[in-house]
C-alpha cells in the first residue's frame, strides 16, 4: 500500500530503457533533483529529492534518495543491460532552456533600460534584483546538464545532491 492508501504498483527492473538523471531547479526549489525511469513501454517513473509537505514547502530527503538512486542504477545494470544511463536535460530541453533563460534575460534587461529611461526607480531595483537572484541558479542548471551517457557505477555528481541540504 502507498502512503495515501492505495495500492503500490510494481515493475520489474528488467523492463527499463534508461535512467536519466537531472539538476532540476524551480523557483520554490533551487536545489531539487530528478531521477527519470523510461520503461520498454515508454511509461515515465520520476522521482525527486524532496517529499511535498505543504503548499510550497518540500522536505529534502537528499541522503536517501542519493542512496536509493545509487542501488537503483547497479540493480537496473545488472537487470536491464541495454538500458541507457543519461546525465542532464534531454538535447531539446537543454537547448530550449538554454534559449529561454537569454531571452528572459535580454527582455528583463529591455525592461531595466525602458525604466531607468522613465524614471522608475523602485522597478529598475526590483527587475535587477530578479536578474542577480535568478541567473546563479540559471548557470547552474546550464553547467550541470548537459546531456551526455554515463557508468552506472559512477553517477555524475553534478546531478545528484552531495548531501542533506538545509532549507
Amino acid at each position: 500500500m502507498n502512503a495515501d492508501g492505495r495500492p503500490g504498483r510494481e515493475y520489474r527492473l528488467a523492463e527499463v530503457r534508461e535512467v536519466r538523471l537531472e539538476f532540476s531547479p524551480t523557483r520554490v526549489e533551487p536545489v531539487r533533483y530528478r531521477c527519470t525511469v523510461t520503461l520498454r513501454t515508454g511509461e515515465r517513473l520520476v522521482f525527486f529529492n524532496r517529499t511535498y509537505t505543504g503548499v510550497m514547502q518540500f522536505r529534502p530527503t537528499d541522503a536517501a534518495f542519493r542512496v536509493w538512486v545509487t542501488a537503483l542504477l547497479e540493480h537496473v545494470a545488472r537487470r536491464a543491460p541495454a538500458a541507457r544511463f543519461v546525465a542532464g536535460a534531454t538535447k531539446v530541453n537543454y537547448v530550449v532552456g538554454a534559449i529561454g533563460g537569454v531571452v528572459i534575460v535580454l527582455c528583463l534587461m529591455v525592461v531595466l533600460v525602458f525604466l531607468l529611461r522613465t524614471g522608475a526607480w523602485s522597478l529598475v531595483v526590483l527587475k535587477a534584483a530578479l536578474i542577480v537572484f535568478y541567473l546563479p541558479t540559471a548557470w547552474r542548471w546550464l553547467r550541470r546538464n548537459r546531456a551526455g551517457t554515463f557508468d552506472p557505477r559512477r553517477p555524475p555528481p553534478e546531478v545528484l545532491p552531495a548531501s542533506e541540504t538545509p532549507r
